[in-house]
């Protein structure tokens, strides 16, 4: 016999509920992912927040966009004394918040062009995350009015393009193109009688001002169009790693040239931002001409509307070029006869770490490995000596290199200034306390400074410093020393003192 069950044992509603319940932990769970991974959360939720958004935005914002890593560090080195005397705790120095954001993913590394015997300069640039934050962090301390009837227009007329154009009837994109035209030769005959008015001032700034706001998010979509295009490429290196057969159709595609990456959703949207970027530059151009010749607008707004199109121009040809390599180095990876190679060093890093984790088990982590690697033939010497080939200096489709010209000449001084830009001149720093010696007998590294400026900047400082500890002796108290930046930012700090009596040999 069956069991009658009431209204209430209905597992329906509970299975919904559950249902629904999941898809909230999912959301909740993948939005928690979020707050601990994506470089903006991460930026915005740290402890110096505040100060890293200035200081990331004052030192690679609008159109600055990259910089040598060194040169970063020492900006922010600069920056500091003066975050700290405004009450922001920051003890460190700039290369350790430069790294610190380097490791969180603020912050992206970049290996510059290179050229034979050259490894290219290493820069570094905001990612998307970072120029997100920012963005909004900027969107808070300058909102935009609750109302302007400047987006209304611009929602409301994107909105009737898009029903007009994607309509699949005919007969009504005929009518409306008719409509269209009408209103047009209404406007062309009222100019043609002097009847019609050009926008009034403040509304002719507030739709720049829409535009600019606009416009202020295409870098982020930019970097992340690069991540998207560096993350295909990485998937299609590994298809190409995993793919074992001999007639793949895969490895085929790249041996003939396919273009994967300028297939993909990222390369389909860069392809396309780029022509219509090309086909309207010269028209866009004219147009800021005559906006800025018309309206009037703040110094910052001006600026900002002037450097738009060079600025989106570079970051689109800059783009292109990435792709461009991106795709050449996966031909060479083809056909350059080494894949195989790398197929089998994968397979047997696949299988030592399939060994291992099935050692885990049952061999604790500290116990000893007697295990005995023969050396090859090669003596073993220092890593720092050892000049990595790049494959990516060479071009396969490109024919052969010149010959290199005859070195030149180089002068003794450009030779001198060459050592300075990596060493601590301490033949220099040598002859400064020397000197001060002669003089007054006796001498400190605050005395020496203070007849010599320091030439290299804290790096004289630390050299005077280093000579005092071999040649100096300790007084047991402190002096103030100070100096000068590279960017002549004057920099102070308290050293203890040491006391040099005799000339330093």
């Amino acid at each position: 016999m069956g069991t009658a069950s009431s209204p209430g044992d209905d597992p329906a509603p509970r299975q919904a509920a559950a249902h629904g319940t999941g898809r909230r932990g999912q959301a909740a769970r993948a939005v928690r992912a979020l707050l601990q991974e994506h470089p903006a959360w991460v930026l915005l939720r740290s402890r110096n927040a505040a100060a890293a958004v200035v200081l990331l935005d004052r030192n690679l914002g609008a159109t600055r966009r990259r910089l040598p890593v060194e040169q970063l560090a020492d900006r922010v080195d600069d920056d500091l004394p003066e975050l700290r005397r405004a009450g922001f705790e920051l003890p460190y120095s700039g290369w350790f918040y430069v790294s610190e954001w380097i490791d969180e993913g603020v912050l992206v590394r970049r290996r510059g062009p290179q050229g034979p015997g050259d490894a290219g300069t290493e820069t570094i640039e905001l990612s998307d995350g970072a120029l997100l934050a920012i963005r909004f962090v900027s969107r808070l301390s300058r909102p935009h009015p609750a109302v302007t009837p400047s987006r209304l227009g611009a929602v409301l007329g994107g909105l009737h393009a898009l029903a007009d154009e994607a309509d699949p009837d005919p007969e009504a994109r005929l009518a409306s193109l008719l409509e269209q035209r009408a209103e047009l030769d209404a406007r062309i005959e009222r100019a043609r009688r002097g009847d019609s008015v050009p926008l009034p001032p403040a509304d002719a700034a507030e739709r720049a001002r829409e535009l600019l706001a606009l416009a202020g998010d295409i870098p982020a979509d930019l970097a992340r169009v690069r991540t998207e295009l560096e993350r295909t490429d990485r998937e299609l290196r590994r298809r190409l790693l995993e793919s074992d057969g001999s007639r793949d159709a895969f490895l085929d595609d790249i041996y003939r040239g396919v273009d994967h990456l300028a297939e993909s959703e990222a390369g389909r949207g860069l392809v396309a931002f780029r022509d219509l970027l090309r086909q309207a530059e010269h028209t866009a151009q004219d147009d800021v001409g005559r906006v800025l010749d018309t309206v009037h607008l703040a110094p910052a707004e001006a600026s900002a509307l002037r450097r738009l199109l060079p600025t989106l121009q570079d970051a689109a040809d800059e783009l292109t070029d990435t792709m461009a390599n991106l795709r050449r180095a996966l031909q060479r990876m083809v056909r350059s006869g080494e894949l195989p190679a790398e197929r089998a060093l994968r397979r047997l890093l696949g299988e030592a770490q399939d060994a291992a984790l099935a050692a885990a088990a049952d061999v604790a982590p500290g116990t000893e490995m007697r295990l005995t690697l023969p050396l090859g033939s090669v003596a073993p010497r220092s890593v720092g000596g050892l000049a990595p080939h790049n494959p990516g200096v060479e071009d396969a489709e490109a024919p052969q290199a010149a010959p290199a010209p005859p070195p030149r000449a180089v002068s003794l001084s450009a030779l001198r200034a060459m050592a300075r830009d990596s060493e601590i001149d301490v033949d220099e720093l040598r002859g400064h306390v020397n000197d001060v010696i002669d003089r007054a007998e006796r001498a400190t590294v605050a005395s020496v400074l203070a007849a010599h400026p320091a030439t290299q900047g804290a790096a004289s400082v630390v050299g005077l410093l280093t000579l005092a500890e071999e040649h100096g002796t300790t007084t047991g108290g402190t002096e103030d020393v100070s100096w000068r930046s590279a960017r002549g930012v004057t920099r102070r700090t308290v050293l203890p003192q040491h006391q040099f009596e005799e000339r330093v040999p």
